[in-house]
This record gives structure tokens, C-alpha cells and sequence, in this order.
């Protein structure tokens, strides 16, 4: 985040070395339940996407 920059709902801080984490939910404070659903589904999509990809690519050394 750059200095001065406004911050958002936080609900999360915490610190990995030298580094501030904040965890804001902006993103899905104001949707429905059902809105959150489709996101997490969205973003489990994407990942499962991207996990068959590097396997894929990845030789197998057993």
C-alpha cells in the first residue's frame, strides 16, 4: 500500500517479518451469501485451473 494511501475495512493484521499484512473485506462486505458462494467458487475454479496447469508441465520424478 502506498503511504497515504486511504486503507479499507480491516479485519486482519499481522506481520511476516519486515512486512505488514492487512486482510480487508471490502470486496464482500456488502454482497449476499450468495454473491460470497460465487466468488469462492469462482476463485476455487481459477485455482484448480491453474494447480492441473503446472502439473501438467511438471514431469513427474517418481
Amino acid at each position: 500500500m502506498a503511504a497515504g494511501a486511504e486503507t479499507g475495512n480491516i479485519v486482519s493484521e499481522f506481520s511476516i517479518g519486515n512486512t505488514r499484512v492487512k486482510i480487508c473485506d471490502d470486496y464482500c462486505r456488502d454482497r449476499t451469501r450468495e454473491d460470497v458462494e460465487q466468488i469462492l467458487q469462482r476463485i476455487a475454479r481459477r485455482a484448480l485451473e491453474q494447480f492441473s496447469a503446472a502439473t501438467a508441465t511438471t514431469p513427474c520424478t517418481d
